[in-house]
């Protein structure tokens, strides 16, 4: 896989392929770098990229049991860094939200799935942090 970045100005880069922007915040730090929000942070997009993995895992695997899909399926990804710099995260938290008419137990096999064997960026940030997950459907938690 290879992929290129190129600097466009100040701190604003752009991704190949589907072009994706690419800036430092306009927090106080981020402003010092030069950081105008014009684009996702690269941890935010780290962040997605955790996320859209196992979202697509979980709905090749309920295709793939026939099971009936999600009306609504989202994934909030919470997580937490270190204070000192390199402030890398220490641990992620991904919340699966579903909502339909979707079986519970093919639900939670697919996911199991996706966190144990599929989701090849969740495997790789488990060797560098903590990463937890849970499910709800229909608003209620479910294990």
């Amino acid at each position: 896989m290879k992929i290129i970045v190129a600097w466009n100005d100040k701190m604003q880069f752009e991704g190949s392929g589907e072009t994706v922007s690419i800036s430092a915040k306009m927090d106080v730090t981020d402003r010092e770098m030069g950081g105008e929000g014009k684009g996702q942070t690269p941890k935010q997009l780290f962040l997605q990229s955790i996320a859209g993995c196992t979202g697509m895992d979980v709905i090749f695997m309920l295709n793939r049991m026939r099971a009936v899909l999600p009306e609504k399926f989202i994934i909030e990804v919470n997580a937490f860094e270190r204070d000192e710099d390199p402030k890398v995260f220490t641990k992620i938290d991904l919340t699966y939200r579903v909502e339909g008419d979707v079986d519970r137990g093919r639900l939670i096999k697919a996911v199991r799935l996706s966190q144990d064997t599929y989701c090849s960026i969740g495997a790789m940030v488990k060797k560098a942090c903590e990463l937890n997950w849970s499910v709800f459907l229909n608003g209620e938690k479910i294990d």
